[in-house]
């Protein structure tokens, strides 16, 4: 699975500031990341509507290069989520690390999100007290959007129950499974990321089908024939209602 892309993820009720701090706060953690000279662009691959998600592709000649910025950004993500020292990535990343875990003063949690993890830091250190995610092989569905092919699949399907953005990632070499998919219904199976305590997905991985959901037509239900065969001289629907309502 291709390893290049960061998500960042602001949770609640998120006020213009508390993104605009947080897109701030991200970057900052980022630039601490990636390596003066190393010719590494971060550009937006996604931002969802409605959700305070954004998601950053690294671009880049040397892939290694962008896949140990990702291994890092997952260790950064743990450390907050587990309370434990900083200190030990230096100075520089730990500073702007605990600009990010500020950040829950005002939000629900922060969520780091990469194609092989989640990683939560909930609001005023309550992470501890909260459970972990669950995972496990199971299905979800939705309706699929803003799929991106540009160097490793990535989609967003909007779970039907929740409508929230739940991030699938795709394996290279599955391409093909995604033909009929985009901007429409589907069910996605694979291992599924939940928050404990909601029972939301979160990402969906190492993912084994999608399965398009067919749309019903408006006023289809007007097609509807009874399970009961009708011949000419039969009484209608109506009249038999009438009759067991009078009996």
């Amino acid at each position: 699975m291709v390893k290049n892309t960061l998500t960042f993820e602001l949770g609640g009720r998120v006020e213009i500031a508390d993104f605009t701090n947080g897109i701030d706060a991200f970057q900052r953690l980022v630039s601490s990341l990636t390596p003066r000279n190393a010719g590494v662009t971060w550009v937006v691959d996604d931002l969802q509507l409605g959700s305070a998600i954004v998601t950053f592709k690294g671009e880049s000649a040397d892939s290694a290069t962008v896949e140990q910025i990702v291994d890092q950004y997952e260790r950064i993500g743990t450390a907050l989520e587990e309370d434990v020292d900083l200190l030990q990535f230096g100075n520089r990343v730990a500073r702007a690390a605990k600009a990010v875990r500020h950040l829950t003063q005002t939000t629900e949690y922060v969520r780091f999100q990469t194609s092989e993890r989640d990683c939560t830091i909930y609001r005023n250190g309550q992470t501890s007290l909260r459970p972990p995610p669950t995972v496990a092989i199971g299905a979800v569905t939705g309706r699929v959007q803003t799929l991106s092919n540009r160097g490793g699949l990535r989609f967003n399907l909007y779970d039907t129950l929740h409508d929230k953005a739940v991030a699938c990632y795709l394996a290279p070499g599955q391409e093909e499974i995604m033909r009929e998919a985009w901007g429409n219904r589907a069910t996605v199976t694979g291992r599924v990321s939940r928050e404990a305590h909601t029972g939301r997905p979160i990402a969906i991985r190492h993912i084994v089908s999608v399965d398009p959901i067919q749309e019903v037509s408006a006023g289809s239900y007007r097609a509807a024939r009874g399970s009961i065969p009708w011949r000419t001289g039969d009484a209608s629907p109506e009249q038999i209602i009438r009759e067991l309502r009078d009996a």
